[in-house]
């Protein structure tokens, strides 16, 4: 029988590997949040899906946003770059996000 034992979380040391993910996680969701109000309507759906270096990667939800987000790479930096922390974003790309329904 497999050992069904979960981690006891008031053992959670923040300045551990699990707790440097969470932060990440917790400042990923923040900027996402900070990128939907920003963006314009045609846009509505985009999510941020990585950021690395000085890439954002972006996450259309059908092929037709995908498409206008290509075209408009430029002012979807501009926008990205407004939010605190991502001003040195010097690069976007966009991806289909494939798990939508």
């Amino acid at each position: 029988m497999k050992d069904k034992t979960t981690a006891n979380l008031t053992n959670y040391k923040p300045s551990g590997e699990l707790g440097e993910m969470f932060e990440k996680a917790k400042l990923h969701n923040h900027f996402n949040s900070l990128l939907q109000a920003l963006l314009p309507h045609q846009f509505k759906g985009i999510t941020l899906c990585l950021v690395k270096e000085q890439k954002a990667t972006l996450l259309a939800p059908n092929p037709s946003i995908a498409y206008r987000a290509e075209k408009q790479q430029p002012a979807l930096l501009a926008i990205i770059q407004q939010i605190d922390g991502l001003s040195s974003i010097k690069t976007v790309s966009i991806k289909l996000d494939k798990n939508q329904p």
